[in-house]
């Protein structure tokens, strides 16, 4: 069986004026991600390209694709997996058609914090799944932050799952996150994140679930002021390098590589958790109803049939997990 990501749209001349070398000797890599500059994804990868620059005397350097200007996370990680685009940024669930442990991930309460999550991933268990996706064509050089996902909605606080009992959440497209509302007591509705605001103002949907800063930018607490802080979901972020391009390296550039990309991790998790900050801090100012009375081991008892149902196959990497400190 093939670990190539299905073949996305043809990319055409952008693809083809990426493979342009920036000098002799030089290599500039190119870097897709699907946010906008700014955002601590993209600023972080700016960063290590600072990095890289100055330690190799201008030898490398990184342009960042960003906005989807490359297209989605499925094109650009099988550009990378071609060699034709040297590195990107996406979600692990992009990447579990290559190592299937990493959904594993998107389970709700496998993490019991961010600190547990920076623990497991920076650890054995997260270095080990990197390794395994060598055999797709990547070198995974690291996980960045997207926080923890909680709900809002327009009717009331949510401090048990009693009290989503009728009411009509949008989840992302996956099988996991619709029977996760259903063991809450929720009713699960997969809608595209393009339509959601106009689907809680018309009541197709009542609310959602997302980080503070989406939940913000998105301006969604202008249709749903109630944000209740459960952290259901904690999904790392990756990104990783072509293992064609890698293989063709001094060893010693690889080793800067690697090394720029840890600091790089360390400072999307610091821009991350500003980001964080102030997205609370602004929404507190626009007065909606944060939440933080949850009672979290409710939710956990209520998710554990989900977790079992989903993560049977992962049952020895759970175990795993969940002895991690923090």
């Amino acid at each position: 069986m093939s670990n190539r990501i299905p073949a996305g749209p043809v990319l055409g001349a952008a693809v083809a004026a990426m493979l342009t070398a920036g000098g002799a000797g030089a290599l500039e890599i190119k870097s897709s991600d699907v946010h906008a500059m700014g955002y601590p994804t993209t600023e972080a990868i700016a960063y290590m390209g600072d990095l890289l620059n100055e330690r190799s005397g201008g030898k490398y350097s990184i342009k960042i694709f960003h906005s989807m200007q490359l297209g989605g996370e499925k094109e650009a990680l099988e550009q990378v997996q071609l060699g034709a685009l040297e590195m990107t940024r996406v979600s692990v669930g992009v990447v579990g058609p290559i190592v299937d442990d990493f959904n594993a991930f998107n389970l709700p309460y496998v993490f019991r914090s961010i600190e547990h999550m920076h623990n497991v991933v920076d650890g054995e268990i997260g270095q080990e799944l990197l390794a395994r996706l060598e055999v797709g064509g990547l070198i995974g050089l690291g996980y960045m932050d997207a926080g923890a996902r909680s709900f809002y909605n327009k009717i009331k606080p949510i401090r048990e799952p009693a009290d989503l009992q009728g009411l009509k959440i949008r989840v992302m497209q996956n099988p996991i996150f619709v029977e996760m509302m259903s063991g809450m007591g929720g009713t699960g509705i997969p809608i595209a994140f393009n339509e959601l605001y106009t689907a809680m103002q018309t009541g197709v949907v009542d609310g959602a679930e997302n980080n503070p800063p989406s939940y913000s930018t998105q301006k969604h607490f202008e249709v749903a002021g109630y944000y209740s802080l459960t952290e259901h979901l904690i999904v790392p972020e990756i990104f990783v390098f072509s293992k064609k391009v890698w293989d063709t390296l001094p060893p010693e550039d690889q080793q800067m590589i690697r090394e720029a990309a840890k600091e790089a991790t360390k400072k999307e998790r610091e821009l991350w958790a500003a980001m964080e900050q102030k997205a609370m801090a602004e929404l507190q100012g626009l007065g909606v109803q944060i939440n933080a009375d949850v009672d979290k081991p409710a939710f956990i008892a209520a998710t554990a049939p989900v977790r079992e149902k989903f993560g049977e196959k992962y049952k020895d990497l759970i175990v795993r997990i969940e002895a991690v400190e923090g």
